[in-house]
């Protein structure tokens, strides 16, 4: 039972970020590579940490792609502080 719950509310997660996303700062790729720099995120998110950019890099390349980006406002980890 607990593992369908968590399945159900991954789903959910996944299903509200891009709706999440329409709300939240959009991140510009100022180089036209494809993916956003934490010097770049830090233009929309002022207050991000070193910390929460790795954290939102979960194949550790050193970039945040989209779907990074939205994982990471859908979980709550962006802040346009």
């Amino acid at each position: 039972m607990t593992k369908i719950m968590m399945t159900a509310a991954t789903i959910a997660a996944f299903a509200a970020a891009p709706l999440m996303a329409q709300d939240a700062p959009m991140v510009e790729d100022t180089d036209g590579n494809g993916t956003f720099s934490m010097e770049e995120m830090q233009v929309a998110y002022p207050d991000i940490t070193e910390e929460i950019f790795t954290e939102i890099d979960t194949s550790a390349d050193g970039e945040v792609d989209t779907a990074e980006w939205e994982a990471a406002v859908g979980a709550g980890l962006l802040t346009s502080g």
